[in-house]
């Protein structure tokens, strides 16, 4: 998972409060979709190329990196996120009690709170990549 300038990591949230993901998220009927798109509420400032590293929020535990394969579209997703991303996953933990926490990566639970991404420096997308791919299949 290489360096380049004109990319940009983001943390993006899967699962909330009254939704949160399975343990086993990977297994269940909407794994492999989860790994095709994500959603967001308004337009997201993303780029093919830009990096996603999914934390599933109520766990507080990083658990897959995944590459923006598009452009954001609006209307494909549900009524709470309605723009969508194509994306595709390079690393993920299909367990997530074994999914480091979101500590390690440098980033406090609380700075997602009602967020649905946030922008990561270079530092904390390397520690992701350190912390997720000791773990990751």
């Amino acid at each position: 998972m290489d360096h380049d300038p004109g990319r940009t990591h983001w943390l993006k949230a899967i699962g909330h409060a009254r939704g949160p993901l399975p343990e086993a998220w990977l297994a269940d009927e909407r794994g492999a979709a989860r790994l095709a798109r994500t959603g967001f509420p308004r337009r997201p400032r993303m780029v093919e190329g830009d990096r996603l590293v999914l934390y599933a929020s109520v766990w507080k535990r990083v658990f897959g990196i995944v590459e923006v394969t598009g452009l954001p579209t609006d209307g494909s997703g549900s009524a709470r996120w309605p723009w969508t991303v194509p994306i595709e996953a390079l690393v993920v933990v299909p367990h997530l009690e074994s999914a480091p926490p979101i500590e390690a990566i440098g980033v406090a639970p609380r700075s997602m709170s009602q967020q649905s991404h946030i922008r990561l420096t270079e530092r904390q997308y390397a520690l992701a990549v350190e912390a997720i791919g000791e773990v990751a299949r």
